[in-house]
């Protein structure tokens, strides 16, 4: 009853913001890119028309990052393309954004968000492999560097998600999970027992996790890389069938983005999302438990380690403002808060929570699909990020 409880506020507080009237998307003044930057220097465009209203485009950023202490290379390729007419089909985007690092973490991420001819069908894909040394707070509210732990491991993820329309914007199917983690170990310099390792009690052992899911999708966005206005509402219950001690579990993933637009010429959104996501009637391994930044898309938790955050039900919120700074479109500037909490380990209750702010530039990387250089700093306390792609965080 506590998890129905804490699940039916988010949908209390997220149907209850302010609405306000979304404008239409076509903008006045002629939009302008570096890909016209570009040509007028060479003469060249990374855009190909493939005639009629189909279009593919794509977009390449390899670009040095800091992102806190781990300094390193991230090359993002993103390919958008229509598998129908442009006015009855929805974009689709293929992105992959490989990561290096100095401390030796090595990324092969794959994100697919696929719709076929009139949105009849939706294909959302999730493919990784990562050699993955990553610092670990332990579970619940901890988040100080003296309860930090480097958890190092090698991961293969395959998740494929099909969804069939029934009407309209509301699609409803199946998705399949496969999660594989190896030669897992820990470095600490704790001289107390760890909450990986007691969580695990002591099992550092090659491990792998399946799962069954049933997902509702509701998205009324006419682009997923830019949004402008519409409703993305997406809920996954999960069964899986392994975790520690060969104890089957389950979970809820619930995603829901709202996006205002108040100007016909240039570009001002106002956006906002929560998410939630728990795991019950089991025991996952520890690397399945909700964290912060381990969403799928990976977006959640601007301002915060990636991983600072974990225990068994995790509640998110963040609202954005966009907007141009230039009329042709080609600077931007964002501004966002957000605010997260973890349960205690076991428990679903929500005691101490946890906010951030951050502001961040826009430069238009490629005017059709509306893709942007997004550059975002974070800072909450004791923590701070920055994070670089060419889509937006939500």
């Amino acid at each position: 009853m506590k998890l129905l409880y804490e699940f039916s506020k988010i949908w209390i507080f997220f149907f209850l913001m302010p609405f306000c009237y979304a404008q239409n998307e076509n903008f006045q003044v002629e939009k302008e890119d570096i890909l016209d930057v570009i040509y007028k220097i060479y003469h060249k465009k990374d855009t190909l028309k493939t005639g009629g209203d189909k279009k593919i485009a794509f977009s390449l950023l390899p670009a040095p990052a800091n992102v806190n202490s781990n300094s390193g290379l991230v090359i993002s390729f993103l390919t958008t393309f229509y598998l129908g007419g442009s006015e009855t089909t929805k974009m689709s985007q293929v992105s992959f954004a490989p990561y290096f690092s100095f401390t030796n973490q090595y990324v092969f991420p794959v994100l697919s968000y696929i719709y076929t001819k009139d949105n009849e069908w939706n294909f959302i894909g999730d493919y990784r492999f990562l050699i993955y040394p990553q610092p670990t707070y332990g579970l619940g509210n901890h988040s100080t560097d003296e309860e930090m732990s480097i958890l190092n491991y090698q991961q293969w993820r395959f998740y494929q998600f099909v969804t069939r329309k029934i009407k309209g914007n509301l699609q409803i199917g199946l998705g399949f999970l496969f999660d594989n983690y190896q030669n897992i170990r820990e470095e600490s310099s704790s001289v107390t027992e760890t909450d990986y390792s007691k969580y695990m009690n002591g099992d550092f052992t090659d491990a792998s996790s399946f799962g069954i899911a049933v997902q509702a999708l509701f998205d009324s966005r006419k682009s997923n890389i830019n949004p402008e206005e519409g409703l993305y509402v997406e809920t996954d219950f999960r069964f899986n069938t392994s975790g520690v001690e060969n104890k089957k579990w389950k979970s809820i993933y619930f995603d829901a983005r709202k996006y205002h637009s108040f100007s016909k010429t240039r570009h001002k959104v106002f956006a906002y999302r929560a998410f939630y996501w728990s795991a019950f009637d089991g025991k996952p391994h520890y690397l399945d438990l909700p964290s912060i930044g381990w969403d799928r898309d990976g977006r959640t938790g601007r301002g915060f380690t990636r991983n600072r955050f974990r225990s068994n039900a995790l509640m998110y919120f963040e609202t954005e403002y966009r907007t141009d700074i230039s009329k042709n479109g080609f600077f931007g500037a964002v501004f966002f808060t957000n605010i997260l909490s973890v349960s205690k380990l076991d428990t679903y209750q929500f005691n101490k929570w946890h906010p951030a702010v951050g502001t961040g530039i826009r430069i238009k990387w490629n005017k059709k699909n509306d893709s942007n250089l997004a550059l975002d700093f974070g800072v909450s306390k004791n923590d701070w990020s920055l994070r670089l792609g060419l889509i937006e965080n939500f």
